[in-house]
């Protein structure tokens, strides 16, 4: 795998093993990676990005190459968190621009609020088979961690797609071979 675009662009970023890769992990590939990046890439900088069930990082490292001013990485499986970790390290980012939380999805997006934290864009790739979707989208909506300007995107499987509640809430939906990528803002409720 390697950094697509920005500072650390054709550097490698390192993955698990297959032997040791237990967790049915699906990285993001490198199209729909350059593909929503390139959409973004004019918003980044200066922006906090989270990465949510982060695998290896690619996603939030591609952020932070591209100018974002911090990355944070939820990941629950430990192992990964490491590499993760390890990737960082090997492509020199100073820590002060990222934070790797090594928890479930759930305590991590609570821990984030308690905090209160808020972010520019949030990048959810859950488990396809795992029907997180959802419950993601709601925990993200009611505990605000979403920016009034924020992107939620949402990395999903064409064949079954998530339907948001509100139509309103869909700024665009893209197809990338078997992979559809939705793009989700909730300031219409405010409005």
């Amino acid at each position: 795998m390697r950094v697509v675009g920005g500072r650390y662009k054709g550097r490698v970023i390192k993955s698990m093993p297959k032997r040791e890769n237990t967790k049915l992990l699906r990285p993001t590939t490198e199209r729909v990676k350059e593909s929503v990046f390139s959409i973004l890439n004019n918003y980044l900088e200066g922006t906090k990005f989270l990465d949510l069930f982060a695998g290896t990082g690619a996603v939030g490292i591609e952020a932070l190459s591209r100018g974002v001013s911090k990355a944070v990485f939820v990941e629950s499986d430990k192992r990964f968190c490491k590499l993760i970790r390890e990737n960082l390290r090997r492509l020199g980012v100073p820590e002060e621009r990222y934070e790797v939380i090594c928890l479930d999805y759930i305590d991590a997006l609570k821990k984030l609020a308690r905090r209160g934290e808020v972010f520019d864009f949030i990048y959810a790739d859950p488990p396809y088979e795992k029907g997180y979707y959802t419950r993601v989208v709601n925990m993200i909506r009611r505990l605000g961690l979403l920016d009034r300007d924020g992107l939620l995107i949402l990395e999903e499987p064409k064949k079954n797609p998530f339907i948001p509640e509100d139509e309103e809430w869909l700024v665009e939906k893209r197809d990338y071979g078997t992979t559809t990528v939705s793009f989700l803002n909730f300031n219409s409720e405010e409005e």
